[in-house]
């Protein structure tokens, strides 16, 4: 038994309709799918009718009124509320009111908007580093970036099937949308920034990219040759962290994923990592190549993933030579990516990942805000405009970081922990997905102060609730396997 999503002609002409019906039917658990109108439905199978509200069957579980596909230009977005949710449309404008089977004249719109990336191609503004800023966003001057939006409607269009299945005394098989019945998920990451605070050869490195009196790169690589030179006593480093990370982890029965940066990206910029997979670093008590730690750690089932070079967002041939390189390095292939400074291009970072042959992102997030920048909580296949349909790429949003709590945000520790706690109750409460990162170097404390506090705090929360914690890559392979399921024959 599955629900059927039915498209009148023109609306199944869409592909844009198409894919956002995909994506939050996703988010049911129940299986599904797609026919357009005059295809046999049985009779046990409940119709979500997509189109022009006149044609749909009058025993319909719930109406999805499309009419063309309009353009929507940000600025306009103001926040209507259906059914206690917000919901952003041209001028808070939900459009002609239904019946208790119909949504909102504007509510796929709303889906397709959010997860389609539209804004990101309307707006031009971008920060000073290529990014589309938690500050651009019209989410955020609405006041509803950090609320899963798309999860929220899809409990919408559940209740309508819920009352469907009632009303005729039948249950359907459920399908858990998380492993173990969990109520939530969430994905632990870090990004691989920094292995050496205090390294020579590190500023050196620095050095040889300066090309102005004003660049990081000078300044950066003089304040490295200054510490390093002034540091006493010379023993150890306190970026050499991974153990503490892997320790605490582990403690709690739990795995993440370690995005590396490669070691020889072809052009370097300033602003890339600076260290080499032969450099020296302490693990556990031995000191070993950076290599050897990588390996470790995916012996020990720690995910190892790519964590793209500062140039390479938009360069399939680029992501596919740095790939390569941190897959020998570890000894395992790498299947994610998150790109450097979360540089991203909605147009093209996405097919440059799957053409390089990476299965999964998890880039899109903010440096600057915690939230949902595609208003969804759970991972989808983006939308490729060219194509005009979904990728086989599965991207993960990023949902919170640790730079923005303490740097954009300035939050103590108690006040960092308090905003995660409340991040992930709104995730628990929507069954979706929170994408954690936090750098490995937070773990020296008196550098960082507060950022590994926080971090075990959550950990502790975390093992209190019905939660599946995980590395992205196990996220991501039970979702396509889900997918499989869901819409796989009876």
């Amino acid at each position: 038994m599955r629900a059927c999503f039915v498209f009148d002609p023109e609306a199944w002409r869409l592909p844009e309709a198409r894919h956002a019906v995909e994506v939050v039917a996703s988010l049911l658990e129940v299986r599904w799918r797609c026919a357009v109108q005059g295809a046999e439905v049985s009779p046990g199978e409940p119709i979500v009718f997509v189109g022009r509200p006149a044609g749909a069957p009058p025993d319909a579980a719930a109406v999805v009124p499309l009419e063309g596909w309009p353009r929507w230009v940000p600025s306009s977005l103001e926040v209507a509320t259906f059914e206690g949710e917000p919901l952003p449309c041209p001028g808070g404008d939900l459009g002609e009111a239904g019946d208790s089977c119909r949504l909102p004249q504007v509510w796929l719109r709303a889906i397709g908007f959010l997860i389609q990336r539209d804004e990101e191609f309307l707006d031009s503004r971008r920060d000073q580093w290529e990014c589309f800023s938690g500050f651009t966003t019209r989410l955020e001057a609405l006041g509803i970036l950090d609320r899963p939006l798309v999860n929220l409607y899809a409990a919408q269009l559940a209740r309508r099937l819920a009352a469907w299945f009632v009303r005729r005394q039948v249950t359907p098989p459920a399908l858990p949308r998380w492993k173990d019945g969990a109520r939530f998920a969430v994905a632990l990451t870090h990004d691989v920034d920094d292995v050496q605070r205090y390294s020579l050869r590190g500023a050196w490195r620095l050095l040889r990219l300066a090309r102005s009196p004003s660049s990081y790169a000078l300044r950066g690589g003089v304040s490295m040759a200054l510490r390093t030179l002034r540091r006493r006593p010379r023993r150890g480093d306190p970026y050499w962290n991974f153990d503490r990370w892997a320790a605490e982890e582990s403690r709690h029965g739990l795995r993440s994923t370690f995005f590396f940066c490669p070691p020889e990206p072809s052009r370097r910029h300033e602003n890339d990592a600076f260290y080499r997979m032969t450099d020296p670093v302490e693990f556990e008590g031995a000191r070993m190549p950076l290599a050897g730690m990588l390996r470790l750690l995916a012996e020990r089932g720690f995910e190892i993933g790519l964590h793209g070079s500062y140039l390479s967002h938009r360069s399939a041939e680029e992501l596919a030579r740095q790939k390569a390189q941190v897959e020998a390095a570890a000894g395992r292939e790498i299947r994610g990516v998150r790109q450097h400074f979360l540089r991203f291009d909605a147009g093209r970072t996405w097919a440059a990942q799957e053409c390089a042959g990476l299965s999964y992102d998890s880039t899109l997030g903010y440096n600057e805000a915690i939230g949902f920048r595609a208003g969804i909580a759970a991972p989808f296949h983006p939308w490729d405009p060219e194509a005009r349909g979904p990728r086989r790429l599965i991207e993960l949003p990023l949902t919170v970081m640790d730079g923005a709590l303490f740097r954009t945000l300035k939050l103590d520790a108690a006040s960092a922990v308090r905003r995660v706690r409340e991040h992930l109750e709104r995730v628990e409460s929507a069954g979706g997905l929170a994408v954690l990162l936090w750098h490995p170097n937070a773990a020296a404390e008196h550098l960082f102060p507060g950022w590994w506090r926080c971090y075990a705090e959550t950990l502790e929360y975390l093992a209190s609730r019905r939660v599946w914690i995980a590395t992205a890559g196990e996220i991501a392979e039970w979702w396509r396997a889900r997918e499989e399921r869901a819409r796989g024959p009876e």
